[in-house]
Parts: C-alpha cells; sequence; structure tokens
C-alpha cells in the first residue's frame, strides 16, 4: 500500500519497510546520529535531573541558536559555532555560581546576553538564515556523512569525561553539602559538568532542535528515576528511552512525512505522563483491599478466565478474517468506509470481542483486589491489571481517533492529519499497557496457584500470552481452586463439602 502523506511504499513488512527505509543515505546518517546522540543525552541527563540543572540545558540550548547564527555569518556550519558558544557560556555559568542548586540567576542572565547576540548576528546576515533557524527544531534527516563522524567523536570525548569524573561527580550530584564538606573540588567539577552538558546539547539539538532539548536531554531520565533509584539501572533505562523514542520518531518521521521532532517529543511526553500517572495510581486509594471473603475473590478469576477465553476467541478468528479481507482488497487498507463494505463479519466478531477483553480485564481487577483482602502480595497484580484497563481505553480512543482523521483527510479537513498523528502514538501506547495488564493477570494467576497449591494455575499463568489456551487452563485451575478453598472452610466448621 502507499501512505497517506509521504508517498512511500509500506508494505507492514517489518523486514522489507526497514530495507527499503535504509536504503536511503541520508536515512542511514540519521540513525547513526540519532543513536549516538540518545545515548550521549540519556547518560549526561540523568546528572542534570539529578543536580536538578534542567533550567541549565535550556539556556545551553538557547544559547547554541546564537552560536549557530554566528556561525553562519561567519560562513562555517552551525554545528561548529553551536558547539563553541554552548562551551563558553557553561564556563560562565560555572564560574558565576559554584553550587548547581543556587545557579539560576547566573544561567538566566547569560542566556539573556546571548539570545540577543543571536538576535544582532540574526539581522546582520543579508542571506538565507535557514540553517541557524533549523536549530531550534532539529533536523536529523539533513545530517552528513560528516556531520555523523563529528557526532561520534564528540560523543566519544562526552563519555571519556564522564568516565573520568563519574564517582566524584555522582558524589557531589547526590548531595553537594556533603561533597562540599569532604573537600571535593565543586568548582572544577561544576566546569566539568557545565562543560560535558554544552557538549552533548550542541550534538543533540541537531535531533531535537533548541526548543525542544528537554525532550531527549531532561524526559528520559526524569522517566528512569521514577522508575528505579538505582544508578546503574536508572541511566540504561534514561538510554533506552531515548534511543526507542529516537528510532520510532525517525520511523514515523520518514513514513507520515511529519516532522521527526515531533514524534520524538510526542512519544516521550506519553510515556513521561503514563508513568506519573501510573505512580499516581498506585499509591491511591482506590487500590486498596475490600473488605471481601477470599474465594468471592477466586470466583471473580475464574468468571474472568471464562470471559477471557471468550474474547481471545472471536479476537483471533476476527482478527483472521481481517487479514484475509485486506488481503483480498489492500484498498479498504486505513478506510473505515471500505473496511465496513469489505470486512463486516470481522467487525462484528472484533467489537464484541474487545467488549468481553475489557469485561475480562474489569473481572481479573475486582478480583486480585478482593484476594489483597487477605494477602497484600495481590496488590500488584491488581495494579497491573487496572493498568490494563487504562490501556484498553488508551487503545480504543487512539484507534477511534486514527480512522476518524483517516477519514476526515479525504475531505479535505484541515485537522484530519493532527488527529491522526495524535491517535497513532495513543493507540501504541494503549497496546502496551495492555500487554502490562495481562503480564500482571500472569502474576496474579502464578500466586494464586501458589496458595492453594494449584498445579493448573502456574502453566496457565505461564502460556497467558498464547491467545485461549492459558486463559483456558487457568479456567480449570481456578474452578479447582475454588473447590479446594470451600472444602477447606467446610472441614474447618465440620461441615462435609457438598
Amino acid at each position: 500500500m502507499t501512505n497517506l502523506w509521504s508517498g512511500e511504499p509500506f508494505y507492514w513488512n517489518p523486514v522489507s519497510d526497514l530495507r527499503f527505509m535504509l536504503a536511503f543515505q541520508f536515512m542511514r546518517n540519521a540513525f547513526e546520529a540519532g543513536t549516538i546522540i540518545a545515548i550521549v543525552a540519556g547518560i549526561i541527563g540523568y546528572f542534570v535531573v539529578l543536580r536538578r540543572s534542567s533550567f541549565a540545558s535550556h539556556a545551553l540550548g538557547h544559547t547554541g541558536f546564537s552560536g549557530a547564527a554566528a556561525a553562519v555569518l561567519v560562513g562555517v556550519q552551525p554545528v561548529y559555532g553551536l558547539l563553541i558558544f554552548t562551551m563558553v557560556a557553561g564556563s560562565g555559568m560555572a564560574l558565576l555560581g559554584n553550587r548547581a542548586s543556587t545557579r539560576d540567576i547566573e544561567i538566566g542572565t547569560v542566556l539573556a546576553f546571548a539570545l540577543g547576540l543571536g538576535l544582532l548576528f540574526i539581522s546582520l546576515y543579508q542571506g538565507n538564515a535557514e540553517a541557524a533557524y533549523s536549530i531550534l527544531f532539529g533536523e536529523v534527516l539533513g545530517i552528513s556523512s560528516s556531520g555523523v563522524t563529528f557526532t561520534l567523536w564528540a560523543a566519544v570525548a562526552v563519555l571519556v569525561v564522564v568516565a573520568i569524573v563519574y564517582r566524584p561527580l555522582l558524589f557531589a550530584s547526590l548531595d553537594e553539602d556533603v561533597a562540599e564538606a569532604k573537600g571535593m573540588p565543586m568548582l572544577f567539577l561544576g566546569l566539568a559538568f557545565l562543560l560535558l552538558l554544552a557538549v552533548t546539547t550542541s550534538i543533540a539539538v541537531q535531533v531535537i532542535g533548541v526548543l525542544l532539548i528537554f525532550a531527549l536531554m531532561v524526559t528520559p531520565a526524569a522517566i528512569a528515576v521514577r522508575l528505579t533509584s538505582r544508578v546503574g539501572t536508572a541511566i540504561i533505562v534514561s538510554i533506552l528511552v531515548a534511543v526507542t523514542a529516537t528510532w520510532a520518531g525517525l520511523v514515523l518521521g520518514f513514513y507520515l512525512n511529519a516532522p521527526v521532532s515531533f514524534f520524538i517529543t510526542a512519544i516521550i511526553f506519553a510515556e513521561y505522563i503514563g508513568v506519573r500517572g501510573l505512580g499516581v495510581l498506585r499509591e491511591s486509594a482506590f487500590l486498596q483491599a475490600l473488605d471481601a471473603p477470599e474465594p468471592d475473590g477466586v470466583r471473580s478469576l475464574r468468571n474472568a478466565a471464562l470471559v477471557a477465553v471468550l474474547a481471545q476467541s472471536l479476537l483471533v478468528f476476527g482478527g483472521v478474517l481481517l487479514v484475509g479481507d485486506l488481503l483480498t482488497y489492500p484498498s479498504a487498507s486505513w478506510n473505515p468506509t471500505g473496511l465496513w463494505q469489505h470486512a463486516q463479519t470481522a467487525a462484528l466478531l472484533l467489537v464484541p470481542g474487545a467488549v468481553a477483553a475489557g469485561a475480562s480485564y474489569l473481572l481479573y481487577f475486582s478480583g486480585f483486589r478482593k484476594m489483597a483482602t487477605t494477602s497484600r502480595e495481590f496488590t500488584l497484580a491488581a495494579f497491573l491489571t487496572l493498568t490494563g484497563i487504562l490501556g484498553l481505553v488508551l487503545a480504543g480512543s487512539g484507534l477511534a481517533l486514527f480512522l476518524a482523521g483517516v477519514g476526515l483527510n479525504a475531505t479535505g479537513y484541515a485537522l484530519a492529519p493532527v488527529a491522526i498523528l495524535f491517535g497513532v502514538p495513543m493507540l501504541a501506547l494503549g497496546l502496551a499497557l495492555a500487554v502490562t495488564g495481562m503480564y500482571g493477570q500472569a502474576v496474579g494467576s502464578w500466586r494464586v496457584g501458589l496458595r492453594y497449591h494449584e498445579s493448573a494455575l502456574r502453566p496457565g499463568a505461564a502460556l497467558m500470552a498464547v491467545p485461549i489456551l492459558g486463559s483456558a487452563v487457568t479456567f480449570f485451575g481456578y474452578r479447582r481452586s475454588l473447590a479446594r478453598g470451600t472444602a477447606r472452610e467446610g472441614s474447618a466448621v465440620g461441615v462435609e463439602p457438598s
């Protein structure tokens, strides 16, 4: 099929699509430079968050615009002017303020002067300053092979310096007062950090731009510190978030003919909102255990597994029919009217299947919440299942927004592309959270199996990723657990179970 905007062929075959995309030299350069920059930004960004220096990274990005304008004025590559100006500005910030936590005034002062210089340089330039303006939002698809080489060596230099000053810099970032009391060279560490931040900012703006530098420099690390308190793990998570968002942004930007920077910022923003929202949800009173007998929880879980079998059966058969219809009528792809005309039977299976899936998630959540009355170990399973419920809502909303945008696009409605661009990330995030909910169901089923010594539940939990089979096995496991629990209660009061 042909994509809606870019005109590039898209076959829904990851191997073919990736091979076609990487056949272009500019895309290979973009992936190489983007990966390098994302790795360095993920590492330095962790220290930015730890030292509460987000304003510094923002200011250095804007200072870099003045450097790019100066470079254009004298006829050299913008990245070189950007690098020089950010390093000078970073040095000035470090020398004017010794402590990272009290450096905002110095940073603001340097930023204002640098922006004034940028305005002066742009006004003096008589030609087309597009190269300087591209620094504002980034232009990763325009990076040349020499630009990739420069980015690589700059990144290597940053990583070497980080390796040298890692331990003292980490100590000073965690507690400035104790580090200063122990006689550590705070001025030198502050200067080294800001120079590292300046170099990283200089190469990162090629991807994300000075106005969006927060997305790649700060937000991945902010996500990481909310997920783990371990330094090494947090740095790895920060790198993974930055790299995957950059890769996804490049792919979507290539096929959807929209700014790569938008997709990178949208993906990272959605991940951050998701992490914050899940954190608030986990601490809320909604997850507190209900005052309910434990067999009621097992009964809800048994019903949930039965409904899940029904839902998965409908979704599997509906999906098979849909694939067959799309292969027969490829023009119906991403066309709501065409889908309804040529895939009515598939839709009549998929829609009730989705509703049944939502009902099974609700029953799983209710069961684990009731089980938490007697054992708090089921709170995690309830939380993850509730996350899956939110994922189903997001996925449904994203799909509806996407299909509405596609339908409106044929009418030339101006906001149709916006609906599609926002519908795709919502759909992807919703599916990821829905899978998280399935993982929570597997964890909870495994723990019920351990609690009731039920051998069928543990393999059922392991097979949860296999449609129909895993849920069917857990259904019989829950039935036996419920019977065993009833028998145990009857023997405890001296009553024979019926």
